[in-house]
């Protein structure tokens, strides 16, 4: 070995053996069992699908709650600490709870008891500017393009690319919806933008163009001949409320669903990291269906392909038009994300590290009483993943029944 590249190696382990010991060193245990204790009590009182998971998932809190206390007493650093939090959030197996990044700068673990308190709520504007532009509102351009291997089917006629690209295939017409979060349109974000605009006010003008295109992709799948309509929306991880609006386009009929329902819990829970049986539920009571009413862009037979990724809102769109006999769905079971934040969801804020626990504030049934953090079965079973004409044959008999 060169000596360069010896000394090299050398100055790299002292760094990382450097590090290591500075993190040993600041590690402080009873720091990171507050903010645990913290999230058990958050966690208790405003995670949505808490009583869900015990219940039907079998999960052990107390076992859990028991191996976490001992990992982190046992850490000895604010590496191995964090992991033992990021088993814990990933022991309830839901996308919707998990670590993000905090916004806010390391704190160490020794001044977290003279931290000073946080201010005062102040007065919010309405709908405060979006940023100086779309990049600076959280803007950004997604992948719009299909992933299914359509273009290997015999007969495939593509149409449309953009942002909702299209094709026929016989008299089915196939739309490629990849996105439900209008902050994946970027380009449309820069059609709509002007100086001052409110981000709310942004988002709903996105919205309104997109949907504009959705409904002009229809009428031209429509024009060309299509009498029946695939929507692909493997692989969409969801978005905003924007969705309803798209369901509406798909057909004429009046829809219903469960409503979703948000935390409210009416007692101090905190007994079930005891194994017990919590003294009140988590959720706020069952309340009237929500009702649809449909705006007949499209009328005709529709089916609907989605995959393991096809999460949150976009389950919400399987889901309406499903349950109500709208359209059959294609491929695989969903991801099992669920109804996700409610005006931000719920958020513990680690003192201890640079992290934060997010949390679903919200859960949405199927009105089999499934919680929809189980996901949503296909009424076909389609491969997709693997070959692609495995893939493509698959999906021509699926829909020549």
């Amino acid at each position: 070995m060169p000596r360069f590249l010896r000394r090299a190696l050398l100055v790299l382990a002292g760094l990382v053996l450097a590090t290591a010991g500075f993190d040993a060193a600041t590690y402080d245990a009873r720091a990171w069992q507050a903010d645990y204790a913290r999230l058990k009590q958050d966690m208790a009182q405003g995670y949505a699908n808490l009583d869900w998971i015990a219940a039907h998932r079998r999960l052990d809190l107390a076992a859990l709650d028991r191996q976490t206390t001992a990992a982190l007493d046992g850490a000895h650093s604010h590496v191995r600490a964090f992991l033992a939090l990021r088993r814990f959030t990933r022991a309830f197996n839901d996308p919707h709870l998990r670590l993000v990044p905090g916004e806010r700068p390391v704190m160490p673990a020794a001044a977290v008891a003279d931290a000073a308190p946080a201010p005062a709520a102040v007065a919010v504007e309405a709908d405060p500017p979006a940023g100086k532009d779309c990049a600076a509102a959280g803007y950004e351009e997604g992948d719009h393009a299909f992933h299914f291997p359509f273009a290997g089917l015999a007969g495939w006629t593509p149409m449309r690319t953009g942002d909702f690209p299209t094709g026929l295939l016989g008299d089915l017409g196939v739309l490629r919806i990849a996105q439900f979060g209008e902050d994946a349109y970027a380009t449309a974000c820069r059609q709509v933008f002007r100086p001052g605009i409110g981000g709310r006010e942004l988002q709903l003008a996105v919205r309104e163009l997109e949907e504009r295109r959705l409904v002009e992709a229809i009428g031209e799948l429509r024009a060309r001949g299509a009498r029946r309509l695939l929507v692909d929306v493997s692989g969409n991880g969801g978005g905003s409320e924007w969705v309803t609006e798209v369901v509406a386009l798909l057909t004429d009929r009046s829809l219903s669903r469960a409503q979703p329902r948000r935390v409210a819990p009416a007692c101090d829970r905190s007994i079930v990291w005891r194994g017990a049986a919590a003294p009140c539920p988590v959720l706020e009571p069952e309340g009237e269906r929500l009702t649809l009413q449909g705006r007949g862009v499209w009328t005709g037979p529709v089916w609907i392909l989605a995959d393991h990724h096809t999460a949150s809102a976009s389950e919400d769109f399987v889901a309406w038009l499903q349950q109500n006999k709208v359209a059959r769905v294609l491929g695989q079971t969903t991801a099992g994300a669920g109804c996700g934040y409610v005006n931000g969801g719920g958020r513990t804020r680690l003192r201890a590290s640079p992290f934060d626990v997010r949390m679903p504030n919200c859960a949405r049934f199927l009105d089999n009483g499934t919680n929809e953090i189980e996901g949503i079965a296909p009424d076909v079973v389609l491969p997709m993943d693997g070959d692609a004409t495995d893939q493509a044959r698959a999906l021509v008999a699926a829909i020549s029944r």
